[in-house]
């Protein structure tokens, strides 16, 4: 078990002594899917020598990681980029939406970013009372023309 730094972030590791790898856990999104070797994690990564610096340092990542990303303040997409965030609030369009279907596919269309243009089905547990969703994800650059295209067919 081992605490490692590298820039801003901090890992925890542990490994099994009979495979040589070492899983990762950071604090903003848990356990990594890939391990890593020993001889990466020391060349990306250096020991900390103070157990008291790595949990500092892992609070407070832990903390900033509820509402800003991985890049920092700085973010050019500020508020929309979720990448590495722990907390994530995301659109949903759940219930009988087959009917409507070619709206939501034609007001996704319409946007700017081709990663907001696809039609995707997700499944999430909420964190308030742990209910499972399925449902079409909106970005949130797109909720507002879904709205409007949902209002007009169902005037019609």
């Amino acid at each position: 078990m081992s605490l490692f730094f590298h820039c801003v972030h901090v890992k925890f590791c542990s490994s099994t002594a009979a495979s040589g790898m070492y899983k990762i856990v950071r604090p903003a999104v848990g356990e990594s899917l890939r391990e890593m070797p020993l001889a990466e994690l020391k060349n990306k990564y250096r020991k900390l020598s103070s157990i008291e610096k790595a949990r500092s340092g892992w609070e407070d990542e832990y903390e900033v990681s509820s509402k800003q990303c991985m890049h920092g303040p700085k973010c050019k997409l500020a508020n929309y980029c979720t990448v590495g965030r722990r907390i994530q609030e995301v659109n949903v369009l759940g219930g009988l939406i087959l009917p409507v279907w070619g709206t939501i596919e034609k007001a996704l269309s319409k946007q700017a970013r081709q990663s907001h243009k696809r039609l995707r089905v997700v499944r999430l547990e909420t964190t308030a009372d742990n209910k499972r969703i399925v449902g079409l994800l909106v970005p949130n650059a797109a909720v507002e023309t879904v709205l409007q295209g949902l209002s007009l067919s169902l005037s019609l």
